[in-house]
């Protein structure tokens, strides 16, 4: 069952979430003429890691290797949307993106996002199995870390 809701989570609300953590941030306005909609792009900044924020009809998080999607119309996912921005904001989930090596090419085999008290070889062992890279890329770049299974 899908709870609608009423309102979603508003620009002033995500530039709050930002400028409470000191970041610097973008943000482009524009109209997509071919889907008909306004749209709003952010992106923010942390030394050389950025964060990008589509918000459209639905709102997308792009972050390492991994995005995710979240409907307007959803309570549920405006609650995750929320969530998931700060914690990956304060650096308690990753983008964890998975590759494997062959013939001298990484070739893109999942992502995900994770809290960072997960992360270790063995999980990544017991979920991709041998012989691939995982890279866990945090908001606080000094935190990132890479796996070899």
């Amino acid at each position: 069952m899908k709870y609608r809701n009423n309102t979603v989570v508003t620009i002033e609300e995500i530039r709050e979430i930002i400028d409470r953590r000191g970041l610097t941030s973008q943000i482009k306005e524009g109209f997509d003429i071919q889907k008909e909609e306004h749209f709003t792009y952010i992106e923010v900044f942390h030394g050389d890691t950025k964060l990008e924020l589509d918000l459209a009809d639905e709102y997308t998080i792009y972050f390492g290797d991994w995005h995710g999607h979240y409907y307007t119309d959803e309570i549920n996912d405006m609650r995750e949307f929320r969530r998931d921005l700060e914690n990956l904001l304060d650096s308690k989930i990753c983008s964890v993106g998975c590759f494997r090596e062959k013939n001298d090419v990484e070739n893109w085999c999942g992502s995900f996002i994770e809290f960072k008290e997960n992360l270790d070889r063995e999980y990544f062992l017991r979920k991709y199995g041998g012989e691939s890279i995982i890279r866990c890329k945090f908001f606080d770049e000094t935190l990132n870390r890479e796996f070899l299974t």
